[in-house]
């Protein structure tokens, strides 16, 4: 079969398309730009055209498309008149589950790590998983695919109504804060709904949040700060291992981690309560997860200069809860470092929405830089920028900047000494932080 992918270069995309290829299909695609994605798909033997055109067709079997594109696209236009079927990307996926054990991961905060760690298990345990990541993770062959013979591992988009449309056997909801609510047509009972329907779809085990308002109720099991059937006693951080003491149906547990901030020993709690519900010994999970390390642009450390302790950090966080327990988890590892923000916000919907809330979360660090929003395919809402965050920041009494371009921030800072610069956002905004790397290493 020859399948033509309308988007192949985002990270939920291209994962699709790896696997398509090795399982034997003729695959292709689009995107509007090159990126880290493209090449590897490139160096897979899969063709990628850049840019959206009608001629982009090279007669395929199936069309499958990202949410991002619509069907005023001329390669969706084209099949469309051409007779050949168009799917989204969600029910293409569906179509790869159908039949296998499904461990699914899904929630507004922690789900690419979570997928991560599960998956991170499950290969220790010698089960052989197949893993779609909605990230970068150093141990997957494609660093958001790998092929295996066992049961499936996926990170579950929860951005559109259709995931819940889903029926794995395992799930982990992270927590439902309502980040995508503009596309539930701004309704927290549909958005609820949602979640409820996938967690009653579930064919075994559900595990939630205990202190999350919206999904707690659903999981057949829980997790917590306090209280859950896994719970968390204490935690000590010793620069960038922690070592928690957790307790899980009434008996106690030492988690060691090698990712920072208490978010993550969250995390990892999740995965050992629904590991130890399956059936799992919670020993075999403890001693997995000691040598599991981060994913990409998660927490992802650059040293700049040891001796003058000068670091950079790579963070895909773009909510004010992420960006919070980001700052906190820096304040733990770097305690004697001064810290400054370089943020791009992701998407115009989500800082309408959040209305003041990402500055009360980047009001923690010495200085932000603040760049104009990443739209992610959005139109741009009149009258709404991101200098919007540096006026609050400013009400606070904070040192912030605003840059109208990304561009704008290459050389508006220099490298200092005792210093973390953490380069956030979901968008380009790694683009800024690797020249800054590569200027410094030139000097």
């Amino acid at each position: 079969m020859r399948v033509h992918f309308v988007g192949i270069g985002g990270i939920g995309m291209s994962s699709l398309a790896l696997h398509c290829k090795i399982n034997g299909n003729d695959v292709y695609g689009s995107d509007i730009y090159d990126n880290e994605q493209t090449e590897i798909l490139k160096k897979a033997g899969i063709h990628v055209f850049i840019g959206h055109d009608y001629n982009n067709w090279l007669d395929p079997d199936l069309v499958v498309h990202t949410p991002a594109v619509h069907f005023d696209n001329p390669e969706i236009i084209r099949a469309r008149r051409e007779g050949v079927k168009v799917v989204s990307r969600s029910e293409f996926l569906r179509d790869i589950l159908d039949g296998s054990t499904q461990f699914a991961v899904t929630g507004s905060d922690g789900k690419t790590t979570t997928t991560a760690m599960l998956a991170h298990c499950l290969k220790a345990f010698g089960d052989d998983p197949t893993v779609f990541l909605g990230g970068v993770h150093r141990s997957l062959e494609f660093g958001n695919y790998r092929s295996g013979k066992g049961p499936i591992v996926y990170e579950l988009d929860e951005s559109q109504p259709e995931f819940s449309n889903f029926r794995p056997d395992y799930l982990i909801i992270t927590n439902a804060r309502g980040d995508h609510l503009e596309n539930y047509n701004s309704d927290a009972g549909f958005y609820r709904s949602c979640f409820e329907k996938l967690a009653s779809e579930t064919r075994k085990i559900v595990v939630t949040f205990a202190d999350d308002p919206n999904t707690s109720h659903l999981g057949t099991y829980t997790f917590g700060k306090s209280h859950g059937t896994c719970k968390l006693h204490s935690r000590v951080v010793r620069d960038l291992q922690q070592v928690a003491e957790i307790e899980l149906n009434g008996k106690r547990y030492g988690l060691i981690l090698r990712v920072p901030g208490e978010h993550n020993v969250l995390n990892a709690m999740a995965v050992l309560t629904l590991f130890w519900a399956a059936g799992y010994d919670p020993n075999r999970v403890l001693e997995a997860l000691k040598d599991f390390v981060g994913t990409r642009r998660r927490f992802d450390i650059t040293v700049l200069n040891e001796q003058q302790k000068t670091y950079v950090v790579d963070d895909y966080a773009h909510t004010p809860d992420e960006i919070r327990s980001l700052i906190a988890a820096t304040g733990e590892v770097f305690p004697r470092q001064k810290k400054i923000v370089v943020f791009q916000p992701h998407r115009y919907s989500r800082l309408l929405r959040e209305d003041g809330n990402f500055a009360k979360a980047l009001k923690d660090a010495d200085e932000i830089y603040v760049t104009e929003v990443y739209s992610a395919f959005e139109k741009a809402i009149p009258q709404l920028s991101a200098k919007v965050i540096v006026e609050g920041l400013q009400n606070y009494g904070k040192k912030a900047r605003y840059f109208p371009k990304l561009e704008d921030l290459l050389g508006a800072f220099q490298p200092q000494e005792n210093t973390v610069y953490l380069f956030v956002g979901a968008g380009d905004i790694i683009k800024v932080s690797q020249n800054f790397v590569q200027n410094y290493k030139k000097r």
